[in-house]
Formats: structure tokens, C-alpha cells, sequence
């Protein structure tokens, strides 16, 4: 791990991911008394922040002369510190990033490509290694991936109207990642509409997959007493919500494990580290096989395995 402690003026800080907090005075004091509890995650060229936007703008306003950057050079350098930068942040500072954001920091940790010191003959997928350290499946990211690159179609008058229609399309996309319809998985409603793209459907359906439910809510009737039609439904959307969490927690498993996986194949692990994940994986083996033994007292039929 390449820290630096670097000129504040020395950092590229434009472009933040996402809008900083209006008051960062309580952070600026934490880093007064306490110092700076992460470094910042800097790109190897041009000292590009890719995490740490909020504690750069809180040590200007210290007028800090220099500070603490982690320099990455590479994409798996970058997701081997993104668990303290992101995905595991200050819980007294950290706010939720949407899917947006994410797909932002997935393209960023992107472009700093593959690892110099792997050749290139040995199998290393970078953009699963990103997804999962952003929070994406593969399956879901690479719709994603394919919606931009039709939103950067710009060489004709018609690629100019497809590019409009597919940036309507990106940005639905990215809603439902963290809005999903009823009844419906986030990486459902990401295929859902990736196929209508490829189809050519016209986008104006989607206003009614991204604020058509809520619109249904604000216009339904007024009933003083509910009838028992109506709480039975209401009990069933909750089921169906239920169920489509669970479903999407299972999703973020299996997209991790894809990118642990993936991120395996690159390495040689030390003794250590090898008895920590055999430690570490038989613990959550039992854990699944709790989850397995809760999901078969609820069924007719235990779980095959």
C-alpha cells in the first residue's frame, strides 16, 4: 500500500461523485482533534480523488497544508481499499450512496486498468472485480455497460436519437437498481428494461416504471376502514416486498462472491491468509445452513441441496 503525504494543492478534486454535505464543520473538527482517520484513495496519475471528497473539503477548510492520500495504480489495488473507503466507511460521517454514484466509481476505479504485474495471458475480469467492490452483479453491470456505450452514439442523426432514448433507458436503469418495481428483483427490472432497449421500445413507458406506482398512491381513494380485500393485498405486497429483498441480498452475495473469485485467480495467498478464509468461509457455511434449515420449517418440502 503506496501512502503519501502530499501537497493539498497537488490533488485533482474535481468532478466529485456526488454533491458534499452543506456542513461539514463536524468532520473538520473530528479531523482537528483526531486527525485524519482515512487517508484519501488517489488515482497513481494526476492524484485524482476516487474516495474521500468530503475529508478533502473538510481539510481545506483547515487549511491544512498537506494530507494523507492512499495511492492505487491499478483496479485491484483500488477495490483492495475501498472496504475501509466505502463499502465500510465512518458510520458517524457515512451516507448511502445510490446506484448512480456507484456506476460513477465503477467506471472510475475502471479506467485504471489491468495490473501491470499480471501477464497478459493470465485471466483476470477487471470490470467484475469493480462491480463488486460498487455493489453490482455481473449479470447487472454489464447491462449497465452496454446502455452507456449506446448513450455515446453520436455519428449519425439516427444514433443521435437512439443515444437519447438509451441515456432515458441508463437512467431508468439505475432508478430501479435501488427502486425496484413490485414483484420485482433490482437485477429483474435492469434485464426488464435492457431488453426493451434492444427491442427499440420507445422510452416513455418508463415514467411509469420510475414514479407511476407512487402517482397510483397519491390518486387511490380514501377508505376510512379498510376492507378485508385490501388488507389481504397489502399483506401480500409485503410478502412480495419481502421476498424481492431477499432476493436482492442473495443477489449481492452471489455478485461478491463472483468478484472474490475472480480477484483469486490473480494471486498466490500467504499461510495466514489462507486460515483466515477457511475460518472465515466455515463460519458462513453455518450461517447458510441456518438460513437453509428457517426456509425449509416454512415449506411443504425440505431444500434439495
Amino acid at each position: 500500500m503506496d501512502i503519501r503525504r502530499v501537497p493539498m494543492e497537488h490533488i485533482d478534486a474535481g468532478n466529485p461523485l456526488r454533491p458534499l454535505p452543506a456542513d461539514l464543520s463536524r468532520m473538520a473538527e473530528s479531523i482537528r482533534a483526531d486527525g485524519l482517520a482515512e487517508p484519501l484513495l488517489v488515482t497513481h496519475e494526476g492524484m485524482r480523488i476516487i474516495s474521500g471528497y468530503a475529508r478533502f473539503s473538510a481539510c481545506q477548510q483547515l487549511e491544512n497544508p498537506d494530507i494523507d492520500v492512499v495511492v492505487v495504480r491499478d483496479v485491484l489495488e483500488a477495490v483492495s481499499q475501498l472496504g475501509s473507503h466505502v463499502t465500510n466507511p465512518d458510520p458517524i460521517f457515512a451516507t448511502q450512496m445510490d446506484a448512480a454514484t456507484r456506476f460513477d466509481l465503477f467506471l472510475r476505479i475502471l479506467d485504471l486498468g489491468r495490473p501491470a504485474s499480471i501477464s497478459p495471458d493470465q485471466r483476470i475480469d477487471c470490470a467484475s472485480i469493480a462491480a463488486s467492490a460498487t455493489g453490482f452483479s455481473d449479470r447487472t453491470i454489464r447491462c449497465l455497460r452496454r446502455a452507456l456505450r449506446r448513450t455515446q452514439m453520436t455519428e449519425t442523426k439516427d444514433s443521435d436519437t437512439e443515444s437519447r432514448d438509451a441515456e432515458a433507458y441508463l437512467d431508468a436503469m439505475l432508478h430501479v437498481c435501488d427502486n425496484p418495481p413490485l414483484e420485482m428483483t433490482s437485477h429483474g427490472a435492469v434485464q426488464f428494461l435492457f431488453g426493451k432497449m434492444r427491442s427499440g421500445a420507445s422510452p416513455e413507458f418508463l415514467k411509469e416504471i420510475t414514479s407511476g406506482k407512487k402517482e397510483e398512491e397519491k390518486g387511490a381513494p380514501h377508505h376510512t376502514r379498510p376492507s378485508r380485500q385490501a388488507t389481504k393485498d397489502r399483506k401480500d405486497a409485503s410478502t412480495k416486498r419481502m421476498e424481492r429483498n431477499v432476493r436482492l441480498g442473495v443477489e449481492n452475495i452471489s455478485g461478491a462472491l463472483d468478484g472474490l473469485e475472480s480477484l483469486l485467480w490473480s494471486y498466490t495467498l500467504e499461510p495466514e491468509t489462507r486460515e483466515y478464509l477457511n475460518l472465515e468461509f466455515n463460519r458462513q457455511v453455518k450461517k447458510i445452513q441456518k438460513i437453509r434449515q428457517k426456509i425449509s420449517r416454512r415449506s411443504d418440502e425440505p431444500i434439495k441441496a
